[in-house]
């Protein structure tokens, strides 16, 4: 780390300080009131298990009006299969949790919820990850016993903490040196945006002083803003409610990467923090004129940006509406002491916490460190280089892989992570071009890309996450938010690109599965190197052929018959390894020095 990223890092602290001091002083214009003895007669649960509703319904909602929707929102089985488990299990149960919202029944639909998202591992969103999480705290919450107030107790204890340290693992990730790089960073792609959806080309054009100002501002500014919520909702929960309802409400006015699902999945779970606020919402002496006006400005702006609205936003914006009535009316700050426990009950509220931290240290940060988890980590956004060195300015990434790159023993091991990384040259695959290098730039709006050139950002923005997320689902990702934006340019020659042996195994089963016939060069790189070193590496190139109309399968280096063990001819991954990860390649561009481009 050097002097220009300690400066950054301290600058990007100062910030945040001021974002939570801000947010602090708007949650003081709210009328409180102290938690008494009405706390007794609310039931926490149940308003936390229809908030939860809200948010499983939305698939279903958008999937019955056939509306385009957030391109993160949580995927269904298509009704018409054969045996749906989403439309024949999930909805009745969250139709009967939302009517009857009982300890029995939210476990029965949180397990039900669990067991749908391990099935769609790793081709999941990260937030769908913090919720499977915070359902299985929810679910040994249920499993320890006790009323619906003790459980309630219980849950909302450990989830608290348990979000917080995933919110601060999302801006943890942001501290990379190419997250700093506002040649590379996406920071400008998301804010220019945000600004084309919100300031035409004759209000803000690309490189006017305003535009370039902020555009250069934003790495330092939005990190700050993602460690703000967790810091804020710890110092003082109705400020980080309403810091959080900004930040997502920011993430919703994106034309393109609009990504609704996650922040209807965190606004449901902020009643956590201010439990009874929902329940005085709907009181009728609750506030009501303030609250609409603010809500249908932004449902304005978001129709102007959108066109229309999807269930995610409708959704979102009515609970907006909700949070702001019921704190403005004295809503319930803190979920106090609603029971007398049993004695066991310190025991267990004990081991519920350490659960919600190890969990949460575990998926947030230890596994992007070790290697094991790419996609669906916390790391979204945040230009992380996953493997061959790290460009995080605290800790190294991909260390299984790094530790296993030259091991030649046939440990199970060595088979997940073993086998180095590699580039590809080319390739004739369809399955393997549709994953990488996926470049989305057409798909940005085009004042947005006119923006970034004012600050001479980098031209190129990637889906290869929503290449992996969508992969055979191409009619869901044509009806969502990431597609409907910006024009589908003519395919450009597609970049080299760096990646772990790991994931050549597993996209070329993936091309074998289809019946391809293709063909594949790549080169074996270092285990460590730069974009630029990997670019320009001149190594020995090792050529795969395969058709299986004709039955036959070539592989060659240098000319030579490849050997039995070569990477293009051994099996897939194991399975255990491919249920968690899915490694972020790296485009290699012309020019490309130390970092690595944004991709979502």
């Amino acid at each position: 780390m050097n002097e220009t990223h300690t400066v950054l890092l301290v600058f990007t602290a100062f910030v945040t300080f001021v974002l939570v001091e801000l947010s602090w002083a708007l949650a003081k214009l709210l009328p409180t009131k102290s938690t008494g003895s009405s706390t007794e007669k609310q039931d926490h649960l149940a308003e936390y298990g229809r908030a939860w509703c809200v948010q499983q319904a939305v698939p279903f909602a958008d999937k019955l009006l056939g509306v385009s929707g957030a391109m993160d929102n949580r995927m269904l089985v298509p009704w018409q299969s054969a045996f749906s488990f989403d439309w024949a299990v999930r909805l009745p149960l969250i139709v009967l949790s939302a009517i009857w919202p009982s300890p029995s029944v939210l476990f029965v639909a949180h397990v039900a919820n669990i067991a749908s998202w391990a099935c769609w591992m790793p081709a999941v969103w990260d937030h769908m990850v913090w919720a499977a999480l915070l359902e299985i705290v929810f679910v040994l919450a249920v499993l320890g016993g006790g009323g619906s107030k003790v459980i309630a107790d219980r849950f909302l204890k450990a989830a608290r903490v348990l979000l917080i340290i995933l919110y601060f693992s999302a801006a943890f990730w942001k501290l990379t040196t190419s997250w700093y790089d506002t040649y590379t960073s996406c920071a400008p792609v998301l804010l220019s945006e945000l600004l084309s959806g919100l300031a035409p080309a004759s209000v803000l054009p690309g490189g006017s002083m305003p535009a370039n100002f902020l555009l250069k501002i934003s790495p330092v500014f939005v990190a700050a803003l993602e460690f703000a919520v967790p810091i804020a909702l710890i110092a003082n929960p109705p400020a980080g409610v309403l810091l959080a309802l900004v930040f997502h409400q920011t993430i919703n006015l994106m034309p393109m990467t609009y990504a609704g699902g996650f922040s209807l999945a965190m606004v449901t779970r902020l009643v956590m923090y201010v439990p009874g606020t929902l329940a005085a919402a709907l009181k009728s002496s609750a506030p009501f004129i303030a609250p609409s006006a603010i809500v249908a400005a932004v449902a304005g702006i978001m129709v102007a940006v959108h066109d229309s609205l999807d269930s995610a936003a409708c959704s979102f914006l009515a609970l907006t509406f909700l949070y702001l009535r019921g704190m403005t009316r004295g809503g319930l700050i803190d979920a106090g002491s609603p029971q007398k426990k049993s004695s066991s009950e310190p025991i267990l509220a004990r081991c519920m916490l350490v659960a919600a931290v190890v969990l949460g240290i575990g998926y947030g940060f230890l596994a992007p460190i070790a290697g094991v988890m790419g996609m669906a980590s916390s790391t979204m956004y945040g230009n992380l280089k996953q493997f061959g060195g790290t460009n995080h300015l605290l800790v190294p990434t991909g260390l299984l892989q790094g530790y296993y790159a030259e091991s030649k023993d046939a440990s199970w091991m060595t088979d997940a992570f073993g086998g180095g990384l590699l580039r590809v040259d080319f390739t004739n695959s369809s399955v393997l071009q549709q994953l990488a290098p996926a470049d989305a730039t057409s798909q940005l709006p085009k004042h947005a890309r006119a923006l970034r050139a004012g600050i001479n950002a980098s031209s190129s923005y990637y889906e290869l996450y929503a290449a992996r997320n969508y992969f055979g689902r191409s009619q869901d990702l044509e009806n969502t938010a990431l597609h409907n934006r910006g024009t589908n340019g003519p395919r450009m020659d597609d970049p080299p690109y760096a990646q772990p042996a790991y994931e050549l195994r597993r996209v070329l089963k993936l091309a074998r599965d289809r019946g391809e016939s293709f063909k594949v060069v790549y080169t074996r790189l270092p285990a460590s190197g730069s974009p630029g070193t990997f670019r320009d590496y001149t190594g020995v190139k090792i050529t795969l052929e395969e058709n299986p109309a004709a039955g036959t399968r070539t592989c060659t280096i240098g000319g030579a018959p490849c050997a039995s063990d070569e990477v293009a001819l051994q099996p897939p991954p194991p399975r255990w390894l491919t249920w968690m990860l899915h490694p972020y390649p790296m485009p290699l561009l012309d020019g490309d020095s130390t970092e690595v481009h944004c991709s979502t």
